[in-house]
């Protein structure tokens, strides 16, 4: 039988939340002028199992018999379906059972059961209660989930007798393929997440500067891949379509080094169309330079063709003053230690390599690669630094190559 003290220390973490004694086996809560309630029968559960239960991640909970883990949808039509509904799917034994919904009353309590809420935790509740107020319109208390309700779990139950019921990882990907079947059903994605962060991980500038009357013009094609950049909410989607503003510019470059070459080649004083050495120097000029000129070289190539190096060794140290050191020291970035060296002859180098490396990363999944980007696995965080550097490389190739009008 839970005590109302009990309920009080267990949902600590929402400072100036009014408590009422238990009412018909439920206990009515204030939060913050929103009405809640949360059943006596959750906190004995919860109460009875708290030791057992385990966290294989910050987003999911274990018990024998029971794993639930939060999810999220690449689109939001079918969460606008589903509405308070679940989808429920069951084997023919009935002795397994997957519910995608929203979180659910035990899980509401596991999360809440700190002393402090964590930054992301509290993020989700601050739009729960807008929608409380806002969008449900009931005169019906809301059951404690509801100030998570934003957070849908996928949830799955197996009897105490089955051989999986024991085992964390085999329901969890049970889950998985619950998903995947849902998703084919119905033509959206839906993937466990890993994180609470997660959520901040979207592409997108925080800026509030004015701007002054266009007295250029731009490509158009480049335009269009900056936009979809920004309008994408895939981070892997918003690096490729700004690495796209870059490659344009591979040819151009490379064959402006070599048409270099050439030139001084052709301008030499003892230089003949007759001299049999001569031409064979060209020729050799013309092998090298196509056989070394790979995807990164002439990423280097565009770098070191638009950008000075103190103008980008300041944009470097610009960032890291505001957001910590970070791109001039060593880091693991998909199984590569990566640093940019910001000095004349190797900070265009070290920064093509980082570009190149992590486009590789997104771009190829063969088996056994150890440097490959797995989505809604934690790399989002990685993948959410390294942004700035290429949309500060492409914004500013996007301005260089613009036309006066």
């Amino acid at each position: 039988m839970a005590k109302i003290s009990e309920v009080r220390h267990l949902l600590r973490s929402l400072p100036s939340t009014k408590f009422s004694p238990k009412k018909n086996g439920v206990f009515p809560l204030n939060v913050r002028g929103d009405h809640l309630q949360l059943a006596e029968s959750v906190v004995d559960q919860y109460i009875a199992v708290r030791e057992k239960i385990k966290r294989p991640q910050e987003t999911a909970i274990f018990l024998p018999g029971y794993f639930e883990q939060a999810v999220e949808f690449q689109r939001r039509g079918l969460i606008r379906r589903m509405r308070g509904d679940a989808i429920e799917l069951e084997n023919k034994e009935k002795t397994r059972k997957i519910v995608i919904s929203t979180i659910s009353d035990l899980f509401a309590v596991v999360l809440l059961d700190c002393e402090e809420l964590s930054q992301e935790l509290n993020r989700f509740i601050g739009i729960s209660y807008f929608r409380l107020r806002h969008e449900s319109g009931q005169d019906s208390p809301n059951t404690i989930s509801t100030l998570l309700g934003r957070i849908r779990t996928v949830k799955v139950m197996a009897k105490s007798a089955d051989a999986l019921a024991s085992n964390v990882k085999r329901l969890q990907d049970l889950c998985e393929a619950a998903l995947f079947h849902v998703a084919y059903g119905s033509g959206v994605g839906i993937s466990l997440s890993t994180s609470w962060e997660k959520a901040y991980y979207r592409f997108g500038l925080r800026r509030d500067e004015s701007v002054q009357f266009p007295l250029r013009t731009y490509n158009s094609d480049l335009l269009a891949y900056y936009h979809l950049a920004f309008g994408s909410n895939s981070l892997i989607l918003a690096y490729l379509a700004l690495y796209k503003i870059l490659e344009f510019f591979f040819t151009s470059s490379a064959e402006r080094v070599l048409h270099t070459k050439i030139s001084d080649k052709l301008t030499e004083p003892d230089f003949l169309h007759t001299k049999t050495k001569k031409l064979r120097e060209l020729v050799k000029t013309i092998r090298v330079h196509d056989s070394r000129m790979d995807e990164k070289r002439m990423l280097t190539t565009v770098l070191s063709d638009y950008f000075d190096p103190e103008e980008l060794r300041n944009w470097v140290s610009t960032h890291e003053s505001d957001h910590g050191p970070y791109f001039t020291e060593e880091h693991q970035v998909f199984a590569e230690p990566v640093r940019v060296d910001t000095s004349n002859d190797q900070i265009f180098a070290t920064v093509a390599h980082r570009i190149y490396h992590i486009r590789n990363a997104l771009v190829h999944y063969k088996e056994g690669e150890v440097s490959r980007f797995i989505p809604f696995s934690g790399q989002e965080k990685v993948l959410f630094r390294e942004i700035p550097l290429l949309l500060f490389l492409a914004e500013q190739l996007i301005l260089k190559t613009g036309k006066n009008i």
